[in-house]
């Protein structure tokens, strides 16, 4: 393990895919390609990162079987409570190390199958070019409510005012065409300022780790999108047609 690492990479892969009918399997160990899911962010996060934190919950074994080839940290989700909820517990991991890195780089086990090294590197020159506390990927996509992903609002500045999810947001707010694809780099002072005041949704109870950029906006803190093109990102697995779209694209992609 780097002693002093810059940059930690964190996968979320927790979640039980009650939309696939996962029965013992984490919907992030399931194989697309010949590979799980989850292997193709851990082979990202081993050529970007200094060190990667999984965080495991339902079907946790299925995980770590997928990645034990891996040299990453596990840290269990114990009664998960959402996305910010995960994000907690990685960075209490990452505490428990005694390591102290200037970024932390969070993605989803299921929507890491599209990014390439190049695409991560481009992310940080973002972040600090601007100086960011928090950056985040964004797409440009012509029909958003078929996404259904947090539309990326905006003043007349150009500057991010929020990210709204799409069961939140008026009808002006879903034509936005600017969406949140889920990846973020965060300065990690930052993260553990703000990680524990994230405050359950109204809908579900669930702490959200979008929340982060309300967050950071309400304490003057530096928000910015790093826009990719749509094929650099490509959607997540959460319903079996979804993980048939995901197969054929990296068919496609292994044949060019």
């Amino acid at each position: 393990m780097v002693s002093t690492p810059a940059k930690i990479g964190i996968i979320l892969a927790a979640g039980k895919g009650t939309r696939l009918n996962c029965v013992d399997t984490n919907k992030t160990a399931l194989s697309v390609q010949g590979k799980p899911l989850v292997w193709y962010g851990a082979t990202l996060f081993a050529k970007t990162m200094d060190l990667t934190v999984v965080v495991v919950g339902a079907f946790a074994e299925s995980v770590t079987q997928a990645l034990r080839d891996f040299p990453v940290q596990f840290v269990t989700q114990q009664n998960p409570n959402g996305t910010g909820h995960a994000a907690q517990v990685a960075l209490q991991k990452i505490a428990s190390l005694g390591i102290t890195p200037k970024q932390v780089y969070i993605g989803y086990g299921d929507h890491l199958m599209f990014y390439t090294p190049a695409v991560i590197t481009s992310i940080g020159e973002t972040h600090a070019k601007e100086q960011a506390a928090v950056t985040l990927v964004s797409v440009e996509y012509e029909n958003p409510d078929e996404l259904a992903w947090g539309r990326v609002v905006r003043n007349v500045s150009g500057e991010i005012t929020a990210v709204i999810e799409q069961k939140d947001a008026t009808p002006d707010e879903r034509k936005i065409t600017e969406e949140n694809a889920g990846f973020y780099c965060c300065e990690y002072s930052f993260l553990t300022r703000v990680i524990d005041k994230l405050e359950p949704s109204p809908a579900t109870g669930e702490l959200y780790l979008t929340d982060i950029v309300k967050l950071a906006l309400e304490l003057d803190e530096c928000v910015v999108a790093h826009q990719v093109p749509f094929s650099q990102v490509g959607t997540g697995v959460n319903t079996p047609e979804q993980l048939e779209r995901t197969e054929l694209v990296l068919t496609q992609n292994s044949q060019q």
